[in-house]
């Protein structure tokens, strides 16, 4: 098993993270992320080589649906991070290739249950400056909303339910234009430098939306909102 302190150093040290505890949302973001890809063997062998903590968030992880690919996954990473997907890619290559450091068969059996686009991931990244947010340095700080205004935005967003905490709509796609709905929603979702958790379950598709880094709806949530159900009322 791998030690917990020395996961999160390792981690930082090829993220550039400072301290080495910031490594841990990342660590959370992306075991869980590719746990929920594994079949139950797979995520049971995961758990058994990592610290308590992660073993245990990868143990309860709910299997997605169907296999999604890299992009999918570093989109919900970002999301979860409140950063940029080539940032979650950064971030996600420095956990898997700690892990492969620290457990080389371990990380081999759980890459070859992942796409052909995670091998990839689990090379160190790249020397050189990490990608950094330093394009929505410039931007106005998102405003948090209070009960009222959600609820005032909520009632011109049909379909959205939510609170100040976050945002939901569940989606039924037809058949055949799932992927091309995500990438048109991926591009809202890269012009804001936002994005919405989705996740897939038996009633349909779930998109959530609010500010991680603040853990509140914001004006961007909403933005984010209108701009999905366009999306979903031109499809």
């Amino acid at each position: 098993m791998v030690a917990h302190r020395e996961l999160l150093e390792a981690i930082a040290e090829r993220a550039g993270l400072d301290p080495p505890d910031t490594a841990r949302r990342p660590a959370e973001s992306v075991l869980v992320g590719v746990a929920r890809r594994l079949d139950g063997p797979s995520r049971a062998a995961l758990g058994s080589t990592l610290p308590s903590h992660l073993a245990t968030l990868v143990g309860e992880s709910a299997p997605l649906r169907r296999d999604q690919g890299r992009t999918p996954f570093l989109q919900t990473v970002a999301s979860e991070l409140d950063t940029t997907p080539e940032r979650a890619r950064f971030l996600a290559q420095a956990v898997l290739a700690a892990l492969a450091d620290r457990d080389a068969p371990t990380a081999e059996a759980v890459r070859s249950q992942l796409p052909d686009d995670f091998a990839e991931l689990f090379a160190a990244p790249g020397d050189g400056p990490p990608p950094d947010r330093a394009a929505t340095a410039a931007l106005p700080e998102p405003t948090d909303l209070t009960a009222d205004e959600v609820a005032a935005a909520l009632a011109s967003l049909p379909g959205w339910t939510g609170d100040v905490r976050a945002l939901e709509r569940t989606v039924d796609l037809p058949p055949g234009i799932g992927e091309e709905f995500r990438n048109r929603i991926a591009r809202e979702e890269q012009a804001m430098n936002h994005h919405a958790v989705v996740e897939d379950r038996p009633d349909g598709t779930v998109f959530r939306v609010w500010t991680h880094a603040r853990g509140v709806v914001t004006d961007l949530d909403v933005e984010l909102a209108r701009r999905i159900s366009a999306i979903i009322e031109e499809s």
